[in-house]
């Protein structure tokens, strides 16, 4: 079973990293084998959740965001198959908080209880666009559920990874006491099912820059990963970290389901290349 981390001790694992001016990688893994490669790699934080499941199964990771699954369903489903694969690493569990039926606190103590070191908000609305997030936000299962549950986590001294998509949801969160501020630029770009456009690198690095200094205002000391978008490999990554003053990157397509696309295709096309005697 993964080993277990207080709040206190995974932070300091991550400040450590920032010390020594090395940037932070989170690694979304949808199956066990890509999560024990990144481990080996020395990822920083390990997350599980539905849209990895998803885009592994190869299917779109937006399928997480339709009704025809349960998403805390699914990271349980994967936490019993992966979490025994990670030895060391810090696991991150993805809570989808809007389920009017769902006993947060219930769900928090399980997946501390299964072994993970910290959870965060996904699947999450920002990505249906502002009219439909109002929809949701007007019915009682809008994003203000996504930082009541990083609120509850932080009460419980949980450590907290939090998605957001602007600057006003980053200052929400900040609020609510999240350790670390992932700014979304949306579904990456690329491959077989991922998005087909997306924002310029410079246009989305800056609406990082802008979400690391709204989550500032309010804790100075906040982590701060870029993700989504036109992130989609090491040099984009790169880019956006030291062009917005982020202290990471969090991969989730571009950690294994590009990778193992463009890697399987090729690799095919090699095998039908041989010759028979």
């Amino acid at each position: 079973m993964t080993r277990k981390y207080t709040r206190k001790q995974v932070t300091e694992r991550l400040r450590a990293q920032i010390e020594k001016g090395r940037p932070l990688l989170m690694f979304g893994a949808g199956i066990g084998l890509t999560a024990k490669c990144a481990e080996q790699g020395g990822a920083d934080l390990i997350g599980i959740y539905s849209t990895g499941k998803l885009r592994m199964m190869g299917l779109p990771s937006l399928m997480a965001w339709l009704p025809y699954g349960d998403a805390n369903h699914h990271l349980l489903e994967m936490a019993h198959d992966m979490l025994p694969i990670v030895k060391d690493t810090p696991c991150i569990a993805g809570i989808g908080a809007h389920d009017p039926l769902l006993d947060v606190g219930a769900l928090l103590d399980k997946v501390m209880e299964m072994g993970f070191a910290g959870i965060t908000n996904e699947p999450f609305v920002g990505l249906y666009g502002s009219w439909f997030a109002e929809q949701l936000e007007a019915a009682g299962i809008g994003f203000s559920r996504e930082v009541d549950l990083i609120a509850a986590a932080h009460a419980r001294d949980i450590f907290t990874v939090a998605w957001v998509f602007t600057p006003e949801e980053a200052r929400a969160m900040a609020k609510a006491g999240a350790d670390v501020i992932g700014a979304m630029i949306g579904v990456t770009v690329g491959g077989m099912s991922g998005a087909s456009q997306s924002m310029g690198l410079e246009e989305a690095t800056r609406q990082v820059k802008s979400i690391l200094e709204a989550a500032r205002e309010v804790n100075p000391g906040v982590i701060v990963l870029t993700h989504g978008g036109p992130f989609k490999d090491v040099e984009t990554a790169e880019y956006s970290i030291i062009h917005s003053g982020a202290d990471g990157y969090a991969a989730g397509s571009s950690g294994e389901r590009l990778p193992t696309e463009s890697s399987v295709v090729a690799l095919t096309k090699k095998y039908k290349e041989m010759r028979l005697r």
